[in-house]
């Protein structure tokens, strides 16, 4: 920079250096400079914007991804984070065009179809977003996230078959996650599986002994069975780890048998 202060390749790559160390504010003063130079700059621009969402600025991080799109309106990864702000700034619709825009022009952009399905699925258009999730599945089979969204989706939907399939092939990847044995679990609750989803259960605690909503779905399924020593016993011990369970269980049907029961009350 002292011999050439005013070559903004030198300041991009000075930012994106600047950027790999997580000096986020000096990288994008080091990115302003080289839009000093050429405004249009495409990298720097792009660059700015990760900048700017890792700082968690994000209407500066859109204003900076659209500059990119509006540029380079082929540059997928620019829509997808550009999706990604929308989605922060809780402007669901818009993310959705743009990562729809960013898997249009990059199929294989396996992170935006993941995203794409999160949002549509806090939109509850279920079946988009398990449609999304199985485009995941297709580009990238072996992530275990993006078979239990798709798990997710399909309980949603109601094809709870399809649902507990799509958990077991999470497993499959990620045997040690508590949170992929426990949605199976229920999923198998819902299936009539009952003593299948006891195992399941068993599999999360077993993973994770403090993982409160195992051992309430747990409790759930012994109450449908009636077994209410079992059940009181396991919603004793989700209340224990998280006290939300208590007004849970009071509005769940799945534990009407235990309602007359005085240690419920408590």
């Amino acid at each position: 920079l002292e011999l050439k202060p005013n070559s903004p390749e030198i300041w991009l790559n000075r930012g994106l250096a600047l950027e790999g160390l997580e000096r986020y504010e000096e990288a994008i003063g080091s990115f302003d400079k080289t839009l000093e130079f050429q405004p249009q700059d495409v990298d720097a621009w792009f660059n700015r914007g990760n900048a700017l969402r890792k700082l968690k600025r994000y209407e500066g991080a859109l204003a900076a991804f659209d500059s990119v799109v509006q540029t380079q309106a082929t540059h997928a990864v620019a829509w997808f984070n550009r999706g990604l702000v929308l989605a922060r700034l809780k402007r669901l619709p818009d993310a959705v065009t743009s990562y729809d825009k960013a898997v249009e022009l990059q199929p294989t952009l396996h992170q935006a179809w993941c995203d794409r399905g999160v949002a549509l699925g806090l939109l509850q258009r279920n079946e988009e977003a398990f449609q999304s999730f199985d485009q995941a599945v297709q580009v990238k089979p072996d992530d275990s996230v993006a078979w239990l969204n798709r798990g997710l989706a399909l309980q949603e939907l109601d094809r709870l078959e399809d649902a507990f399939e799509s958990f077991d092939k999470a497993a499959t990847f990620n045997p040690d996650s508590a949170k992929i044995w426990d949605k199976r679990g229920y999923t198998l609750v819902r299936l009539g599986r009952d003593d299948d989803a006891i195992a399941s259960f068993d599999k999360a605690i077993e993973l994770n002994p403090e993982f409160a909503s195992a051992y309430y779905n747990k409790a759930a399924c012994y109450a449908l069975q009636r077994e209410l020593e079992a059940a009181l016993k396991n919603l004793q011990k989700a209340i224990q780890l998280d006290p939300k369970y208590r007004q849970e269980a009071s509005r769940d049907i799945d534990f009407d048998d235990l309602s007359e029961d005085r240690r419920f009350k408590r």
